[in-house]
């Protein structure tokens, strides 16, 4: 016979804590190595493209230099600036090879889109696979609690069957039969109970939490 205080009664999965999907999409989005690896890489390619931009800016050269020693602070503001005993010069460069540094400048860029557009992918793919994981702990819960109930009523159904049998009025046949019943719905449910556990350790697993 079944005892009264059956296992699938250990846990109340009704009432057990469920994670907070905002809060699970909110790891995902800060914390999931996948998407933390594309920053990196975006902010290396900023960098790269900063760098290949200075290739194709001009360089401008100011230079001024007295002739003559003994100048003294004092007599370098007395008189105008340019006045005698001076060399200044002034040189603006171009970059030789201008062609090639668009071009690499432009595959940067190009780098850059690309993987931005990978990095909004994978940003919808995590978050609808924790959309996914988190549905799948509701249903998996309301089953368990369906099976949890049906289990119940298994047992009071057994119970009856047993006190029926107890004045004379079944039979062995149908109290096994009742037991029977009775322990395959607990072994459903204690299969439900195993994937709900797996499910709540899945919602982790897709926000890239789990270590």
């Amino acid at each position: 016979m079944i005892h009264q205080n059956a296992s699938w009664r250990m846990l109340a999965i009704k009432e057990y804590p469920l994670p907070s999907l905002e809060e699970a999409l909110k790891q995902a989005i800060q914390g999931h190595p996948k998407l933390a690896s594309m920053g990196i890489k975006q902010d290396v390619l900023n960098l790269e493209k900063r760098y290949k931009f200075q290739a194709l800016l001009p360089t401008l050269d100011l230079s001024y230099n007295f002739l003559n020693s003994g100048y003294s602070l004092g007599k370098t503001f007395s008189r105008p600036l340019f006045e005698n005993n001076y060399k200044y010069g002034l040189q603006l460069g171009m970059p030789l090879f201008q062609r090639q540094a668009r071009g690499e400048y432009g595959i940067t860029k190009i780098k850059i889109a690309d993987l931005n557009l990978q990095l909004q992918q994978s940003t919808l793919e995590i978050e609808n696979k924790v959309r996914s994981s988190f549905n799948e702990v509701i249903s998996l819960q309301a089953q368990t609690v369906l099976f949890q109930q049906n289990a119940y009523n298994q047992e009071l159904l057994l119970r009856a069957e047993e006190s029926k049998f107890s004045i004379g009025e079944s039979s062995m046949f149908l109290v096994n039969a009742r037991e029977n019943k009775l322990l395959e719905t607990q072994q459903k449910l204690n299969e439900l109970k195993a994937k709900f556990f797996k499910s709540l350790l899945g919602v982790v697993w897709s926000t890239g939490q789990l270590k």
